[in-house]
């Protein structure tokens, strides 16, 4: 059974997909203004839904890769495109998500 103990006003939401987890580290690959991903350590806290609270690692507002996170690398330039929302009632996760699976062509 699972009861609200508080509320957190402004907790910044992002998709589970959106979060990698390798060996008990956590990440999220990040798409600067200039298209480019950088990849960024944050601490994961409660889920809600199919929705992570991040409790550190990105700021509110920032584009966030929600597929293709096995060919993104850090420092490789993409073209995002905006995620439809999960669903209609899915709430604002504070950030913009990006699915950036096609890598630019070199310039």
């Amino acid at each position: 059974m699972r009861a609200a103990t508080q509320v957190r006003r402004g907790a910044l939401l992002v998709p589970q997909r959106a979060v990698q987890e390798t060996q008990g580290q956590y990440q999220v690959a990040v798409v600067g203004a200039d298209d480019k991903v950088s990849l960024r350590k944050v601490k994961p806290g409660d889920q809600i839904g199919s929705l992570w609270i991040l409790d550190d690692g990105i700021q509110r507002g920032e584009r966030v890769v929600t597929e293709g996170l096995q060919k993104v690398r850090d420092g490789m330039e993409v073209k995002p495109q905006v995620a439809p929302p999960a669903g209609p009632s899915a709430p604002s996760t504070g950030t913009d998500e990006a699915r950036p699976a096609t890598p630019r062509p070199p310039s």
